[in-house]
């Protein structure tokens, strides 16, 4: 058995299924036999894939059709998985949009308050509660971005929402350890997702090398319970470290803003 399945069980859910790095979770724990608890707002990618999944892993595949920016997301979940026992959680939904921070609008600006961070904020906090009144250990995976770390600009509310996701891993990490929950944040870079080819203009798109989603995935998986903070790829880790370490601060800031001002002015 997987050493995934022995230390969390077999059940495992996705918030944010349907597509990119969700749908490459999907994939990974469904190969090491997970049922899988399917959570998106898009309905018809997210059946297709778990058709798939049922089609060609033989393992169980239950979809939850949500919008997860809603106020009452988070308790909607925990009413899903009150049945069996979950006690992985993964949640991938994001907002992420690039353009000038004024040219946002509020609706703009509370989505990115309400899907990457109220809603998992909530929805750790049910889920942990839960395993704890339990007394059963699990796991909990965030993903960031490269964002939360770097602050570029253009992409502003969503960098600084991966930021909030960083540093609320780091800190549940000590409280939930006596627990027996591991929490771990893991930060993606450039990944082949639906959100990525749509943001991103097609010479940059010919130029670059985004990550597979699910590499990341597979990556992200393997870092839980034993980094708190991880970045995928290592195309993404030297860079980073060049910008985070090698490099003043300001100056890492005016490479990045040339760099995006190029890719998306």
């Amino acid at each position: 058995m997987d050493w995934l399945r022995k230390r969390y069980g077999d059940w495992a859910l996705i918030a944010g299924a349907a597509e990119g790095i969700g749908a490459g979770f999907v994939r990974a724990l469904a190969l090491r036999g997970f049922h899988i608890i399917m959570v998106d707002i898009k309905r018809n990618p997210m059946n297709a894939l778990a058709e798939e999944i049922m089609r060609t892993c033989r393992t169980e595949v239950r979809t939850v059709h949500l919008d997860l920016s809603s106020e009452t997301a988070a308790d909607s979940l925990m009413q899903e998985i009150s049945a069996f026992d979950c006690r992985l959680l993964i949640c991938v939904a994001a907002y992420s949009q690039v353009k000038p921070f004024l040219n946002n609008s509020k609706k703009d600006l509370d989505t990115y308050i309400n899907l990457n961070n109220r809603m998992q904020v909530h929805l750790i906090h049910g889920f942990a509660g839960r395993l704890a009144e339990l007394k059963k250990n699990g796991g909990i995976l965030l993903m960031s971005s490269l964002a939360g770390l770097l602050g570029p600009p253009l992409v502003a509310p969503y960098a600084a929402s991966k930021a909030f996701l960083i540093r609320l891993a780091e800190s549940l990490s000590m409280e939930f350890e006596p627990l027996g929950i591991d929490i771990s944040v893991c930060c993606a870079g450039l990944t082949d997702t639906p959100t990525y080819r749509m943001n991103t203009p097609g010479f940059a798109q010919a130029r670059l090398k985004p990550m597979d989603p699910i590499r990341v995935a597979e990556y992200a998986l393997r870092q839980l319970g034993r980094k708190t903070v991880s970045i995928a790829g290592p195309r993404n880790r030297f860079p980073l470290f060049v910008l985070s370490s090698l490099l003043p601060r300001s100056i890492s800031l005016r490479i990045l803003s040339r760099t995006m001002n190029k890719m998306y002015g």
